[in-house]
């Protein structure tokens, strides 16, 4: 989460009431015992049940220290960059500096300790262990903590609060008492046995660890505080690996002894090499220590061997289309979950550094020359493989023309969109004018009722003349010439039609409905290339129909960029846009969270005065009416 330095706003002091809280929410979250108190009452003082004990104020203090300050953050996340914002609590222990103690992130309200906060707190979450170069070769780079990683006490079972969605910690072997890790399971692991050979997936979602930027923040410029050797209270692993490892080592005078005079020994049948699991982990934990350092072409050939297993078994274990893959598939999917977890050894010398093409995109490529895969560019440019032409229809064989196809990749491409304006009425209308003040109308639904309300009265004006009489109604309820000019824009047409008593037809019309305060707009936007009344219409919203808007704007100096928001509405992914962009305008693109805008809505950015390329030929393609794209150059002067 912390893998890029989150934007920190201002910190403010927490007030006690609020840490208080917060501490005792924690508290009820992570199902902490709070410690009888020690110190007993003064004499002649009866406890009161109203205060709390000693032994919870200083549980309180030791989760969120009295000065203790809270603010927001914003960070991305994830390989898609999603934007999140949260709140980080920053405070104090006794003899330290002040740290990031506590975080929340996203919709979740639950507080996520920091490893600042467990090394002060032994025993707040259940901590498991993993190898040593597993924490330093992966969990330090933000990597999930796989099932096969897991190291289970010997002789003990799997902590009970480890189920799925718990927040735990990991340690590793050397520093087993000292947390460095934080996540949460997305499995229950109390469930996974004690044998996790063969087991495929991610047991625990990395969140936090020391080395992330939360752990190198503090107040004054930045690096993270060194972990301890040791921390008391802890449940520590280290010496029941130790005794599993040593009861596989076998003197040659006990085999002797125990065994035939020759020493020939017995061998251990299938049943007893695998009655305790446990011993047989401690063997595997015990040969990733120990293999030997292999070549080059030894490593290559595992990561080769291992893809082709990887793909051996995802054809045996789905029927599925594309046998469970969703193309196309990106390197690091590649890398994690078809060729690390199918490797002939779990061992730090057998990773992608220690191959001969040092990298993901280079032995992609290597694989594409033996024809075990079809690899493209990123940016999609260069493609080694010709793409499948589409089949001529019956359309094209007889020469008619019709709209091109959506992209594949793009479904916004090739869309119908249509926008419907509405109304529903005020009270003020009901029901001289109109039957409903529920119901939605269409402008010319409104103007027809003008139209018959006007003949039914022929004293108004009669049919086929021009200006329309007013009556009480019109000059009291239509007519409003008392109001300001910002609460009525209409205001001196108002008294000008007052002061002679008549009004143009298609003036009282436009007048009935531009008024919000008689018509209140709402608008209907529907996506289908064939909308029909027999298919579910969505909700009209209220307000005015959105627009994209298209700015042209000055950036350092005299480079002109295009800005484009308000996509969304319309149903337009700016992320697939960008790209496109990119290609037809050939300079950079990219996509951004919008500034002031609420979580989630982006704006895209290209160099350039793209204005024509982007209305004529982008939003074209999508259906967009050019009525519907506001254009603000900002790169002109102001007038004088």
């Amino acid at each position: 989460m912390f893998k890029k330095r989150p934007e920190i706003k201002n910190l403010s002091p927490l007030r006690s009431s609020d840490r208080r809280k917060l501490a005792d929410q924690i508290i009820k979250d992570y199902d902490i015992p709070i410690p009888s108190s020690s110190e007993p009452a003064p004499a002649g003082e009866a406890s009161s049940s109203s205060s709390p004990p000693a032994s919870l104020s200083s549980l309180r203090s030791s989760l969120l220290p009295d000065s203790t300050s809270s603010a927001r953050f914003t960070t991305t996340s994830g390989p898609n960059q999603t934007l999140l914002v949260g709140t980080l609590y920053v405070g104090a222990h006794p003899g330290q500096e002040e740290r990031i103690l506590w975080f929340q992130a996203g919709k979740a309200a639950r507080m996520l300790p920091t490893v600042y906060t467990l090394w002060q707190n032994p025993g707040v979450v259940p901590l498991l262990h993993t190898p040593d170069f597993v924490v330093d070769q992966k969990l330090a780079h933000g990597s999930d903590l796989m099932i096969p990683g897991l190291v289970k006490p010997r002789g003990a079972a799997w902590d009970a609060r480890a189920t799925k969605g718990a927040v735990v910690a990991v340690a590793g072997l050397q520093r087993d008492t000292v947390p460095m890790w934080v996540g949460t399971c997305d499995v229950d692991v109390t469930r996974l046995g004690s044998d996790l050979r063969g087991q495929r997936g991610v047991a625990v979602k990395g969140l936090h660890w020391a080395g992330d930027e939360a752990w190198g923040w503090r107040p004054l410029g930045s690096g993270g505080r060194e972990a301890p050797d040791a921390i008391e209270g802890w449940q520590g692993l280290a010496e029941d690996m130790t005794g599993a490892i040593k009861d596989m080592k076998l003197d040659e005078d006990d085999a002797d002894a125990d065994g035939d005079a020759d020493g020939g020994g017995v061998a251990l049948s299938d049943n007893a090499a695998s009655a305790d699991p446990q011993q047989s982990r401690a063997s595997d934990l015990a040969e990733v220590v120990d293999v030997p350092e292999p070549t080059t072409k030894e490593v290559d050939d595992a990561f080769i061997q291992a893809f082709l297993f990887s793909v051996h078994k995802a054809k045996a274990d789905n029927s599925g289309p594309h046998f469970g893959f969703d193309f196309p598939l990106q390197p690091s999917f590649l890398i994690s979950s078809m060729i690390q977890p199918y490797l002939r050894h779990q061992s730090p010398h057998y990773n992608i550094k220690k191959t001969s093409w040092k990298n993901a995109k280079k032995f992609i490529k290597h694989l594409d020359k033996m024809q075990l895969l079809k690899s493209k560019d990123r940016n999609g440019g260069r493609r080694p493989y010709p793409l499948p032409k589409p089949k001529a229809s019956n359309a094209d064989a007889a020469g008619e023309s019709k709209p091109s196809a959506p992209d594949g990749a793009d479904p916004s491409v090739g869309q119908n969109i249509t926008i419907q304006v509405l109304y529903r009425a005020s009270a003020k209308l009901v029901p001289t004018l109109l039957p409903s003040k529920t119901d939605f109308y269409s402008g010319a639904q409104i103007a027809a009722a003008v139209k018959t309300y006007i003949e039914q009265r022929p004293d108004l004006g009669g049919q086929g003349a021009s200006s329309v009489k007013l009556d009480p109604f019109l000059a009291n309820t239509v007519l409003n010439a008392d109001a300001s000019p910002q609460d009525n824009p209409h205001a001196a047409d108002d008294r000008r039609a007052l002061a002679a008593g008549r009004i143009l037809r298609g003036a009282l019309q436009r007048r009935v409905v531009d008024d919000p305060k008689l018509c209140q707009p709402f608008y209907s936007m529907v996506r289908g290339d064939n909308p029909s009344s027999d298919q579910p219409q969505p909700k009209p919203k209220s307000g005015a129909p959105p627009l994209i808007h298209l700015s042209i704007e000055k950036r350092t100096g005299t480079k002109v960029v295009t800005k484009i928001t308000g996509l969304e509405p319309f149903f337009i992914d700016p992320q697939l846009v960008a790209p496109e962009l990119q290609r037809k305008c050939a300079g950079a693109a990219s996509v951004g969270q919008l500034t002031g805008g609420r979580p989630g809505l982006l704006e895209v950015v290209v160099q350039g005065d793209q204005r024509k390329i982007v209305v004529g030929d982008v939003l074209a393609r999508r259906g967009i009416d050019a009525r519907w794209v506001d254009v603000v150059d900002k790169t002109k002067g102001k007038k004088k």
